[in-house]
């Protein structure tokens, strides 16, 4: 369940002048964390909240439980929350890992290098700002709820994006490039869908907006089932090997060091 974070931290662990960083095992380790909390919170809101399954704000305005329902009240929030800053934490060290590497490969021109800086900066910004789900109470203002997490949704693609932009088409999966269209169309698809239901919504009549339950519930469990697959269809890439040395700095001066006689 946390094959990725069990080998970000043995690579970080070890005694060593030097590191090597997968970015990938960022993403995915964010990945498994999220189904952690996913898993846990559902479990947590079946057994002290079930009545929030039955009947909450997200189910009224678009007619299924969406995956979130199961985080969005104590106790599950209370455990979901921190997994989520975790969560942020990593995903915001593969934008930051991915953007050097970018950086310093030789391959890719200036342009390109702009384009995933843009698209890694904004997607960071978006998981800053999708701490929002649980900040953001659900049945006190649902359709801010909602843009916090729609906002990830479609912002992550963008960053996915820039994973090809920044690669050779040598190193892109076979069937990467049909599905970068279907992601590309379920994420937008579900961002302009969710928030329309949102905001149409008649809370004194419980009417809700135009777009057919069974679509949205389609365009939401198809997005979750892009984020499930779009590890096996990022383009290969490099790892990073960082050089470690001690150095001085304004508050501290290294002693100049005696050679080493043999």
């Amino acid at each position: 369940m946390v094959v990725a974070l069990t080998r970000i931290m043995r690579s970080i662990s070890k005694p060593s002048a030097s590191v090597t960083y997968n970015p990938e095992d960022y993403a995915a380790a964010g990945g498994e964390l999220f189904v952690i909390a996913m898993i846990s919170s559902w479990l947590l809101t079946f057994i002290f909240r079930p009545e929030i399954i039955v009947d909450n704000p997200l189910k009224d305005r678009v007619g299924y439980n969406n995956l979130c329902v199961g985080w969005d009240t104590p106790p599950a929030k209370y455990v979901a929350a921190p997994i989520f800053c975790m969560i942020i934490f990593l995903e915001s060290r593969y934008m930051q890992l991915d953007f050097w590497r970018a950086e310093i490969d030789p391959t890719i021109t200036e342009w390109q290098k702009k384009m995933v800086m843009l698209a890694n900066v904004f997607n960071t910004l978006s998981w800053f700002g999708s701490i929002g789900i649980f900040v953001i109470d659900a049945t006190v203002w649902p359709a801010g709820h909602t843009a916090s997490f729609v906002q990830l949704v479609v912002l992550g693609y963008v960053a996915f994006l820039g994973n090809f932009l920044e690669t050779d088409t040598k190193y892109h999966p076979p069937g990467s490039h049909l599905f970068m269209v279907i992601f590309g169309v379920v994420s937008v698809a579900f961002g302009i869908c969710a928030m329309m239901q949102m905001l149409s919504f008649d809370p004194l009549t419980k009417v809700m907006g135009p777009v057919p339950w069974e679509l949205m519930c389609f365009l939401d469990y198809g997005y979750f089932t892009c984020m499930a697959l779009q590890g096996s269809m990022r383009p290969a890439a490099p790892s990073l090997c960082a050089q470690y040395k001690l150095v001085s700095d304004d508050d501290f001066q290294l002693p100049e060091q005696e050679p080493v006689k043999p």
